[in-house]
């Protein structure tokens, strides 16, 4: 039997009932949980989309759109999405910052992406928060206990404008406050016996996900190292989103310190069309082998990242 369950696991209130539009300075606006009982019953459904029943979060009505995809790769994924109706009705245009996530039972902590999107007559729905199936499967993720999951969402801000009307290409630009750039260092090994692409871990830069590529010296990169930021599942970003991105990406001297860096164009954007950025040519290969410079220990290179969201262009 499939239930669905809308209360929070933790019995405390989860609906923010207020009537209005953006929450008041130091109100607090709360999460909404949506338990699901025989979780794997859905699962094997295939391709299906369930909603939630309607909350109410910051003056706004919402639901949250649960899907079943079966990507190109064969790998099966939850897409979980936040839908307003408000803008339909009201001819309005709804900007909204929010959190969708998935608790993990056993540890006691989410698995989330956080951004902003906004909501009009054209459309209703935000980002895809998308996760495997398989990984609910695990023991050691705690996503499904039971056959229970619990995913949710959390309007942070909303506030209503009305739309123009005039004819044409709308496009906006929402700049993120928050320019703390993420660092992340990665070691790859065995490069120069390499005949591949070599890739990082997946780490998590903005509410997004990145993993840098490193071509040591192949056929597209003869006689040079390539060192690529790759954004990770960018093809889950809507076809008219695309991520204004500030990136470098620098080669770590060990001996020396004077360590090898390339800064990206701050009018870089990535989307579900354009998803990497960096340079063929980021150092002569026979410059990464020098045994004077300190980039290859033990055929080993140490690459940095430093990745900073400067905002996200809608068009519409």
């Amino acid at each position: 039997m499939l239930g669905f369950c809308f209360r929070n696991p933790f019995h405390k209130k989860v609906i923010d009932s207020k009537e209005g539009g953006e929450k008041k300075a130091g109100e607090r606006s709360y999460p909404f949980w949506w338990t699901i009982d025989g979780f794997s019953i859905l699962a094997n459904r295939g391709s299906n989309t369930y909603y939630s029943r309607s909350f109410t979060a910051c003056g706004f009505n919402w639901k949250l759109r649960l899907e079943l995809v079966l990507e190109k790769d064969a790998e099966k994924y939850v897409g979980l999405y936040l839908s307003n109706d408000d803008a339909a009705s009201k001819g309005s245009e709804i900007k909204a910052i929010y959190k969708l996530f998935i608790y993990d039972q056993l540890h006691g902590e989410h698995i989330q992406k956080e951004g902003e999107d906004y909501f009009h007559s054209k459309s209703l729905e935000g980002f895809c928060f998308k996760v495997a199936v398989n990984k609910f499967d695990s023991s050691k993720s705690g996503l499904c206990v039971n056959d229970r999951c619990v995913i949710g969402a959390h309007v942070l801000q909303a506030f209503a404008f009305k739309s123009a009307d005039k004819e044409g290409i709308h496009e906006s630009w929402s700049l993120n406050k928050d320019l703390t750039p993420r660092i992340y260092t990665w070691a790859f090994k065995d490069v120069s016996k390499s005949n591949v692409v070599l890739k990082s871990e997946a780490f998590a830069a903005g509410g997004y996900n990145w993993y840098i590529s490193l071509y040591p010296n192949l056929a597209t990169c003869k006689d040079f190292l390539g060192v690529f930021l790759i954004m990770h599942n960018a093809t889950s970003l809507a076809s008219n989103t695309s991520v204004n991105v500030e990136f470098s990406l620098c080669l770590l001297d060990l001996d020396n310190a004077k360590h090898w860096k390339r800064t990206g164009n701050r009018k870089t954007l990535f989307s579900s069309g354009s998803f990497g950025s960096g340079w063929g040519q980021f150092l002569s290969w026979k410059e990464v082998q020098d045994p004077s410079r300190g980039f290859l220990h033990n055929d080993i290179c140490i690459v940095q990242a430093s990745v900073v969201i400067l905002g996200v262009n809608t068009i519409a």
